[in-house]
């Protein structure tokens, strides 16, 4: 089970910096490490994850084999249903 996103959070917070503060050293957005609590995003994991000294597998197992290597993303319910209308509109 992956962790809350709280709990990767507050595991930032308790080594004293901010998810903002530490996507800003990366260079990733604020918004993006917010989402990456929620959602894959690759960079945003493995900064999460080196500064957590956490492998990114154990934080996300979801998203990860055990071994570490990243599972393939599954398309978004909303983008699957973009997909098709639009396959059935380039078929009319």
């Amino acid at each position: 089970m992956d962790w809350h996103p709280e709990e990767i959070k507050a595991a930032v917070r308790a080594k004293g910096v901010t998810l903002a503060a530490l996507g800003q050293r990366a260079g990733i957005s604020r918004q993006t490490m917010s989402l990456a609590l929620d959602r894959p995003h690759k960079n945003a994991e493995a900064v999460i994850a080196d500064f957590l000294q956490t492998p990114a597998h154990q934080i996300w197992p979801s998203r990860y084999h055990s071994n570490g290597a990243r599972k393939r993303p599954q398309p978004s319910t909303n983008y699957a249903r973009a997909r098709r209308f639009q396959s059935s509109e380039c078929a009319a």
